[in-house]
Parts: C-alpha cells; structure tokens; sequence
C-alpha cells in the first residue's frame, strides 16, 4: 500500500481547489490537478502528472518535491511531505508554498465580495493591483463603470521576514498605498529581477511621517534557476514568476502611475457595504469643497484636523494663521476635480487616501494640479490629517532591495 501520510493531511484541508477551465492549463492548474489526484489516491496518475508537470516546468522546486515524493511512495517509504529529498529550511518553504496556493480560492474575492480599501476608481484608471501578503497573492482588479471586478490574480513573494516594512534593511514588504513610477527592461537589470521590474514609490507621503526608512520596492520578475520563489524570500520587494510578470505587464501602465496596493490581509466586504463605503467618503470630499467654495474661513478650518494635521511642515495653529493670511483678499473661488481615486488605507485605523486633479480657480489665483489628501476618522468626524501636491516620480534606483 501506498502512504503519503503527512502529504494528504495538508492537502486533505482544503479539498480540492482545482479550477474547471477548458483553457489549456496554467501552472498553478496544472499544479492543483496533480494535488487533487493525491487527494484522491489516484498515485499513478499523479505520478504521471508530475513528471509531465516537471517537463514542462524544470525549474519548478514544487513540482520537483512532489515527483520525489510520489517516486518514494511508489516504494512504500514516504513518512511526509519531501522526505529523503529535502531538508530544513527549504522543505518549509516548499511546504508553505502548496499551503498558499491552495488556500487562496477559499478567498471571499472569488464570491462576490470587494476588497474595502478599493472606494472609488478614476475614470482614467483602467486597472487597480492589490497584494494579500498574509495568502501570497496578487490581485488584478478592473474598472467596470467604476466598479472594481476581480480580472486576473497570480502567486506573490514578500519579503523574507514578512510584512510592514519600518526601516532600511529589514527585509520586509511595506504596507501601504503605492504606484507604479516606471517599467526597467530586464536587459538592463542583473538575473535576480527576472524579465523585468516595475519600481513603486516607497516611501511615500504617509510612510515619511511615520519615519519609515529604505527604498528600492519593486514588483519584478524572477532568476532564471527557479520558476518561483517561495513565499517569503525578498528582501522586500513583490516578485512573481516571469511568465506571470509577463501576464501582469498588460495591467500595468506607468504614465497613469497604477496604484498597487499593499495589504496584510484584504479585507472583503459586500457590494452593498462598498457602495456605502463610497457614497459616505464622496459626501465628506463635497463638504469640504462647499465649505472652501464659501470662503467662510471657519467653516473650512473645521474640515481640517487640529491634533494630527501636517501640511508642507506646518501643525494646524500654524497652517490655519497662513491660510487666513492668503485667503484675507480672495473671493469667487471654486474648485473642480476629476479623476478621483479614493483608497481605504491598509494597515491604519480609519485612514483614507484621495488622489485627484483639482482646477482652483479665484479672483486673484488660478491654478491647476495632481493633489493627495489624506483623512482620518476621529471623534469629531473625518477630519484632514495631510493634504499637498501629488508626486509618484520619488524613488531610490537601488538595485538592493533595503
């Protein structure tokens, strides 16, 4: 008889997660098919499957693990996932990878739910990118009509000691709301960044405030020796295999600077929680331009944080005292947006980010450019904790991830 022992007690918890596709199978597919053959003690068919998974994917490490294991089971031996052919720690690493991949569509993102820190998508924003460290994935979500739908998702690599990335060197994926500056070709990159890299830019308004250090976070590619890395191996940056890096390039638009935003873990809601999610964000953004429009000095002052507020270095005293002063002389002011996004922010209680093109227009100022805001709930109601001009281009060109 057969044992595979440890190996379906890890597979057996997540049922079968196999995808029904008439498509010619991917590599995670063609992966979840071998497992569900284990799953269901066809050993001779996942064996076949595995060798010709192997053929097809030589420098996949897992499909190597479970060709291994299925030889020594075939010989009654296998005591457990890798055994004879692996060891600490990059039999935990392989083992962590098959968990990842098969527990990720248990994920409430392929039933209908959004993630929450997606409110409101631009118009001239076709395409939103979110990673769920905690499950080693990256999600491709579309503009419908404004409305996010789940478009494509791929296996992600963080860093090597997890997420939230506080200081320079710490080998952890920041958590946060970021954008794509550029695309480096991978001819002008060393093999470690694989068919090539899009750089975001860490550390961004929110991250300098919290005194948040290092740079070079990219989402690229993967060496040559391996099809994958397991599922925390970066020095902090976001990594895929090159075929899906390739896939994901068509998503990615670094003129519209993408937003790539970093989670722990997503958290899902319903359509209708969505909605109000958004409509609730929409009304505060009205408020605050209404209130600016009336030029009452008051009124504006109140939609601005008076313990928390940061503006180009000033504290609320000091930032209320300059904005009386410009403001003394201006009137018939009106303000227009477009190209709104609006971000619940990751990894903060309460915090939502808006990005957006604003035209000022007044008596004695005309003025136009790409703003971000930042508000913060707080007893009193949301309140702007940050606002200033919006400037994706800042980044560390480092080839080390730090």
């Amino acid at each position: 008889m057969i044992h595979t022992s440890h190996l379906l007690t890890l597979l057996l918890l997540f049922a079968t997660s196999a995808i029904a596709d008439k498509s010619p199978p991917s590599y995670e597919q063609s992966l979840l098919q071998t497992i569900s053959d284990i799953q269901h003690f066809k050993h001779d068919q996942a064996l076949a499957d595995t060798r010709e998974f192997i053929q097809q994917y030589p420098n996949s490490k897992v499909g190597q693990l479970l060709f291994g294991d299925m030889l020594m089971a075939k010989a009654g031996v296998i005591s457990g996932i890798g055994s004879g052919i692996a060891e600490e720690p990059e039999l935990n690493n392989l083992t962590f990878e098959i968990k990842q991949r098969l527990s990720h569509k248990l994920s409430r993102g392929f039933s209908g739910y959004l993630p929450e820190s997606i409110i409101q998508i631009a118009d001239n924003q076709p395409y939103v990118i979110i990673i769920d460290q905690s499950q080693s994935r990256l999600y491709v979500y579309r503009n419908e009509q404004g409305t996010p739908v789940l478009e494509a998702d791929f296996f992600l690599t963080i860093g090597l000691k997890g997420y939230g990335k506080q200081k320079r060197g710490d080998q952890k994926t920041p958590i946060g709301v970021y954008h794509v500056t550029r695309y480096i070709d991978d001819n002008k990159l060393p093999d470690l960044y694989g068919r090539g890299a899009f750089p975001v830019n860490y550390p961004n308004v929110w991250d300098s405030r919290k005194n948040r250090s290092g740079g070079g976070i990219w989402l690229h590619g993967t060496p040559s020796y391996t099809y994958n890395r397991a599922p925390w191996a970066s020095n902090g940056c976001m990594v895929v295999s090159n075929h899906d890096f390739l896939d994901i390039q068509q998503y990615i638009q670094p003129g519209l600077h993408t937003p790539v935003i970093n989670t722990q873990t997503i958290n899902w809601v319903t359509t209708e929680q969505w909605r109000n999610n958004q409509q609730l964000m929409l009304q505060r953004l009205s408020k605050w331009i209404n209130d600016w429009e009336s030029n009452d000095h008051q009124r504006y002052s109140e939609n601005y944080s008076k313990t928390d507020l940061s503006v180009e270095g000033r504290n609320f005293k000091q930032w209320e005292g300059h904005k009386r002063w410009v403001n003394r002389d201006r009137d018939n002011i009106k303000i227009e947006h477009s190209n709104l996004n609006i971000y619940k922010y990751p990894g903060e209680e309460d915090l939502v980010l808006m990005h957006y093109d604003q035209v000022f227009s007044s008596n004695n100022l005309n003025a136009r450019g790409a703003k971000e805001v930042y508000w913060k709930k707080q007893s009193n109601g949301w309140k702007i904790v940050y606002e200033g001009s919006r400037n994706f281009s800042k980044i560390e060109d480092s080839l080390v991830e730090n």
